[in-house]
């Protein structure tokens, strides 16, 4: 039985996350649908699950199923993505050994945010987050407090359930793009909403509305300040790295 491990690309706004959801369209089920439809019935893992709205230029994912060496490369990766446009794109697939896992696996995790200052147009709005950068040079400073090692237990969604919040920030930096403002992160991994918690914390700071003290403290999970996740429309998964 031969396992495949894919890259691929999405609109998130087409779905409601990657994860599989009762009566909601999902990434999953979608991928799991155009399979089918080819004949490929095993189980589909991905390396992360991306929130409702949020969108991926690099997701991995691996399947298996036993009839699949009856197809070329080229030809299966053609035909599936013919049965998933037009919000999924296969980028890239290649033959793994049995016991990789996109997940477990995985050593590191990229996400690029990309902010407007200016209302975005309709046809761009599901792709840009329309946020208010106040001062520069303390948006920076405070998402420079983000790298390193820390107890992320205030920056993820009320609800969800994790054994350890503790994760690494490896790299944070922002640029500006065209018109647009990118801030781009990799770690080890992220708690749900973890990404859009610590931007909009970072912006929060940037328009004086909460001090670096303050996003210190929460960040050393004494305090929390800044609760609400920011709109997700320009959160893109860009990147998942392996040994």
């Amino acid at each position: 039985m031969q396992q495949y491990k894919a890259v691929i690309a999405y609109d998130g706004s087409a779905f409601c996350g990657f994860a599989l959801q009762k009566h909601k369209k999902s990434v999953l089920g979608a991928l799991q649908e155009a399979f089918l439809r080819v004949g490929i019935s095993g189980e589909i893992l991905g390396a992360s699950r991306t929130d409702k709205g949020v969108h991926a230029t690099a997701q991995v994912i691996s399947f298996h199923n036993a009839h699949i060496h009856t197809y070329d490369k080229h030809f299966l990766l053609s035909l599936l993505n013919t049965k998933l446009y037009p919000h999924i794109m296969i980028r890239s697939l290649h033959k793994v050994n049995s016991h990789f896992h996109p997940r477990f696996d995985a050593k590191w995790r990229a996400y690029r945010f990309l902010l407007s200052n200016k209302r975005p147009s309709p046809f761009a709005s599901a792709y840009v987050s329309y946020e208010k950068i106040g001062d520069l040079s303390r948006f920076c400073a405070a998402l420079n407090l983000f790298k390193g090692t820390h107890n992320f237990t205030f920056f993820k969604k009320n609800g969800s359930y994790t054994k350890d919040d503790m994760r690494e920030i490896f790299n944070i930096r922002f640029y500006h793009y065209q018109d647009m403002g990118v801030v781009y992160m990799r770690g080890n991994g992220f708690l749900r909403s973890q990404v859009r918690l610590m931007v909009g914390a970072a912006l929060s700071v940037s328009r004086g509305e909460m001090s670096l003290i303050n996003l210190k403290e929460q960040l050393l999970a004494k305090k929390q300040y800044y609760h609400y996740p920011i709109a997700p429309q320009g959160l893109y998964l860009c990147g998942v790295g392996y040994e």
